[in-house]
């Protein structure tokens, strides 16, 4: 890894960053204080809820409201996976496409920079950006959370919930520096990008919905997000770890191997 080149990369990308941290905190914040404003009518706005059918219920992701992290996992998969994932996704792709889509791309390799170097570097940036929306997503919940509830709260099953939540954006964002690579002209792909996070969402949803084909759901990586945070025995399951990690690392392992053999265009 560079360290000129990481902090380049790291400032040119903090705008970016920085709104959509900020949209992130401010939507939590913003559920919280309606779970707050609803607290005496909380049972009633459950029993309504289980009066949908429940095909609805999956699709709208609902939980027990009885506690507060129920009321929240309802809500997280939109915060988390969602918009930090399409943001994770962009940024994959960004970060490997504008040498070649600024034409600065002979520039860059005409410094003393290995191409293992570029990519390093420009990987570790999108980790810690990424991993910083995601700690202060579980900041903003923790305190939220706790608030609303006086800190009757299980700490446990909410730094697991987010832990699954900043796998998968990780696993976008991974997806998208993979997809720019294989590119023959490498450029930024962001609505493909979102249409991927999308995508896998709504197909993951339908599969559920319509109760058929239940192994396409493997498909998706929502499949791999445990959001049953509100039960007693919550926690890591190790098919779900080794997708993450496994599809990941082999992800980073192609990219390394295909950048070092692709013709970059300048």
């Amino acid at each position: 890894m560079n360290l000129n080149l990481f902090l380049k990369e790291f400032k040119n990308n903090l705008k970016g960053t920085v709104i959509t941290s900020l949209v992130v905190v401010l939507y939590t914040a913003f559920t919280f204080f309606i779970y707050a404003s609803m607290k005496t009518i909380i049972s009633q706005a459950t029993d309504f809820y289980y009066t949908l059918p429940q095909s609805l219920r999956v699709f709208m992701n609902f939980s027990q409201w009885d506690k507060v992290l129920g009321y929240y996992v309802t809500y997280f998969v939109y915060f988390v996976p969602i918009i930090i994932g399409c943001y994770s996704i962009i940024l994959g792709t960004k970060l490997l496409s504008k040498e070649e889509q600024n034409k600065t791309a002979e520039f860059l390799l005409s410094r003393p920079l290995s191409r293992n170097q570029i990519i390093s570097s420009k990987l570790f940036t999108f980790f810690i950006h990424i991993l910083g929306i995601n700690i202060l997503a579980f900041i903003t919940a923790l305190f939220g959370s706790g608030i609303v509830s006086k800190w009757e709260i299980n700490l446990k099953s909410l730094i697991i919930l987010h832990t699954y939540g900043c796998l998968i954006c990780l696993l976008f964002g991974i997806l998208g520096f993979f997809i720019t690579v294989v590119m023959k002209r490498a450029k930024a792909i962001t609505g493909i990008g979102i249409g991927i996070v999308l995508g896998t969402y709504f197909f993951d949803m339908m599969i559920r919905i319509f109760g058929r084909v239940q192994f396409l759901l493997y498909l998706s990586p929502f499949k791999y997000i445990n959001l049953k945070a509100h039960s007693p025995d919550y926690g890591f399951d190790a098919w779900r770890l080794i997708y993450f990690f496994g599809m990941s690392c082999l992800l980073i392992m192609l990219s390394y191997v295909f950048y070092r053999k692709k013709d970059i265009l300048v």
